[in-house]
């Protein structure tokens, strides 16, 4: 079940927010970004650090990496919803091989980005990545450019995405999601805050009824039900509209449980 979390906390001792794996379903973690920056800005601007692992990495950095984090969260979500009509429009879906998810993202990165990106993610910003050669799990945190910014290494998905992995610091990577779905600093997990769009342990995430049977995927605890099920195959083949609206009523649900329901 998701921690306690009293409203009080927010403002005396600022939470870490993580933003697990979640495919084309990062549109529901936009959705709670938007809520947050509505209604409670200062969960966003206290922050510390603030997570994310493979598509969730790019949530995370819609919230550090720009001034306006509001009008990017509104961009890359129409980015995200635009691509994923041509994709369902071609034959097969993703698995088309004309559709390449990851030079989709490379360009709306690059596009999108700002040039000083790096300047606003070190130390700020977590990217989880997987490295290839052993499979550990890292949370990388300094960056020296904004191709250093590592969020294609993060949403690499091999096979899926290609076969070839992109490197950091001359080292190739993987999907972050992969070996830490839901990425928590050592120690600080008491002080994180989490979002995912999948239901289970997260303090955001889908309310669904109890289940006899929980999934524990790169050490998240996820309900094994037909929803989260569903909520899977739209990571892939996505519904990105309406996760973003359910993200958005799952954040202020959250609010309004914790008494943080509107600006003070």
């Amino acid at each position: 079940m998701p921690h306690s979390i009293s409203s009080s906390h927010f403002r005396e001792v600022p939470y870490d927010i993580s933003f697990s794996g979640s495919g084309f379903l990062a549109t529901y973690q936009l959705g709670v970004v938007l809520c947050f920056l509505k209604h409670t800005p200062w969960i966003l601007q206290s922050a510390p650090h603030i997570l994310g692992a493979s598509a969730g990495s790019v949530v995370a950095a819609a919230v550090v990496c720009k001034i306006n984090p509001g009008k990017w969260i509104s961009t890359i979500r129409d980015e995200i919803i635009l691509f994923v009509k041509q994709v369902m429009a071609a034959p097969l879906g993703p698995l088309n091989p004309s559709v390449n998810v990851f030079k989709w993202l490379e360009s709306v990165l690059r596009k999108h980005l700002p040039s000083d990106a790096h300047h606003f993610a070190s130390g700020r910003l977590g990217v989880a990545v997987t490295r290839l050669s052993d499979g550990k799990h890292l949370i990388v945190s300094e960056f020296q450019s904004k191709e250093d910014v590592a969020l294609l290494c993060s949403c690499f998905v091999p096979g899926y995405c290609g076969f070839l992995p992109p490197a950091f610091n001359g080292v190739h990577y993987i999907d972050g999601g992969l070996s830490g779905f839901q990425p928590l600093l050592s120690g600080a997990s008491s002080h994180t805050l989490t979002v995912c769009p999948f239901s289970g342990e997260a303090d955001i995430c889908p309310a669904d009824p109890p289940c006899v049977m929980d999934l524990v995927a790169s050490g998240a605890l996820l309900k094994v039900n037909m929803a989260n099920t569903f909520r899977i195959i739209n990571g892939l083949y996505p519904a990105a509209e309406q996760a973003f609206s359910f993200g958005y009523k799952d954040a202020i649900d959250f609010l309004q449980s914790n008494g943080e329901s509107s600006s003070k």
